[in-house]
């Protein structure tokens, strides 16, 4: 058996027992015995381990099992920080676990607090859906979309100190994506904000307005958020832009 403890997992409506159907097999999910302790204090800016994971995979099946069943731990965690904004990872395996963390990956989120999240899913159906789907598209989206270093640099997103921070972390975001666009397409002279632009039509969802590329350019060229050609008046409507920018 493989087992780990997981920090920072939150799942909509708090699930005592679960499961994740991956390629090798299932990962059973275990809610800790103080978990409503540990909720509470990662809502009041700690990190604690809420949910313990394991799967039946054993050194009886080989090396080469137990390292396939240990690499699906990296999309299991990134898509559990994505969907419940919250740096879920871990560092600590269960005391009867075939294999033990010595030290924990660097593709594995680093353990932080972000409060109690951004959730984009509102059940733990829509969660264990989405999260499975995150799974089996992993060996091969997480390389052409570049989805490790996305959701990791989006994490530090939230973790920000500034309005300013946040912002600037987010067009860095879309700046990736850009370039993912640029390679996708073939369109070497693809600027950023046609790339944009592209992307959001590739993947179906509705393009951002110029807005944003106007009000990263007063944050880089002028040091502030309003002014020059963003005709923004005040912190709502920067809101609104970075709201837009980052879903």
């Amino acid at each position: 058996m493989l087992g780990f403890w997981l920090i920072n997992m939150i799942i909509p409506g708090d699930p005592e027992e679960a499961f994740i159907t991956t390629s090798y097999g299932k990962w059973f999910l275990q809610r800790n015995n103080e978990f409503v302790k540990c909720k509470d204090a990662i809502s009041k800016n700690q990190c604690a381990y809420t949910y313990s994971i394991e799967i039946a995979t054993s050194m009886d099946d080989g090396a080469a099992a137990c390292e396939a069943s240990l690499d699906e731990m990296t999309p299991i965690l990134l898509g559990s920080s994505f969907l419940s904004g919250l740096a879920v990872t871990s560092r600590i395996s269960l005391p009867h676990s075939d294999v033990s963390i010595i030290q924990p990956t660097s593709h594995w989120p680093r353990e932080r607090s972000i409060g109690d999240g951004s959730p984009c899913i509102n059940s733990s159906d829509e969660f264990f859906q989405a999260l499975e789907k995150f799974i089996v598209a992993w060996p091969t989206v997480s390389q052409t979309e570049k989805i490790l270093i996305l959701i990791h640099h989006w994490l530090d997103a939230l973790g920000c100190w500034s309005f300013e921070d946040f912002y600037l972390s987010a067009t860095t975001l879309l700046q990736i994506i850009a370039a993912i666009e640029e390679r996708i397409t073939g369109n070497s002279s693809l600027h950023y904000f046609p790339a944009v632009q592209s992307a959001a039509n590739r993947v179906g969802i509705t393009p951002l307005s110029r807005d944003f590329k106007d009000m990263r350019n007063n944050l880089i060229h002028e040091g502030k958020l309003i002014g020059g050609r963003f005709a923004g008046t005040d912190i709502e409507a920067c809101s609104i832009v970075a709201a837009g920018s980052c879903q």
